[in-house]
């Protein structure tokens, strides 16, 4: 554009075409589509900032489109629902040469495909540490869901210590502990790599890693 006349380049630059509003090293970096996010502020930055972002199934730059709100279950709530996250589309229409697929966004607050949160399950592990059954500690926390749905997610996290022991031994080893439950030394590790701050170790481990927990 070094050689078009006043005119032409006043043309593009009401446009707003990066070439001439601003230098090519201060383009901003494409970066993959998150599976989780903190919470609705982080949710809505992500939605201005989709064009960003890579399509996770074919790597497409520029080709994320806000989809529809994920919603599910409220479990403080009988028969109500819950905002658990967005749906984003790879747009396949035009030239935009998406794949046409939808992808979740999470809250990390959120356990995909489950009803029960990350801190009603986080609650559940407290008790366990402090020598709860799971049914007393179910019992304790006073919990909406039905024992059997609380046994099967900890049945499922038992099937998952290797993967999750995997991870976190990356960010630290694990502490020394007297515990032989593999359950109860995997939840010491949670709390040693993601000390209490503003979110429960679950939910910073699903951030973190950007991992499902639960597979």
């Amino acid at each position: 554009m070094q050689g078009a006349s006043p005119a032409v380049k006043r043309r593009y630059w009401w446009r707003g075409f990066s070439t001439l509003s601003r230098p090519p090293s201060q383009e901003r970096p494409m970066i993959s589509l998150p599976l989780f996010v903190a919470g609705m502020d982080d949710l809505r930055l992500l939605m201005l900032s989709l064009k960003t972002r890579l399509c996770p199934a074919c790597g497409k730059a520029k080709s994320l489109n806000r989809h529809s709100i994920l919603y599910g279950n409220d479990p403080a709530n009988a028969g109500g629902r819950l905002q658990r996250g967005q749906r984003v589309f790879c747009c396949n229409r035009g030239n935009r040469g998406g794949c046409g697929r939808t992808f979740p966004v999470f809250f990390n607050a959120i356990l995909p495909r489950h009803s029960v949160t990350a801190g009603i399950l986080w609650a559940l592990f407290c008790l366990l540490l402090n020598g709860f059954s799971i049914k007393a500690a179910a019992e304790a926390t006073q919990s909406p869901f039905a024992l059997e749905t609380l046994y099967h997610l900890v049945t499922r996290l038992r099937r998952r210590i290797d993967a999750i022991r995997s991870l976190l031994h990356c960010q630290k080893p694990p502490p020394k502990s007297p515990r032989s439950s593999p359950l109860l030394h995997t939840i010491e590790h949670l709390q040693t790599v993601f000390p209490l701050t503003d979110c429960c170790p679950l939910q910073a481990f699903q951030s973190f890693f950007q991992r499902k927990l639960m597979g």
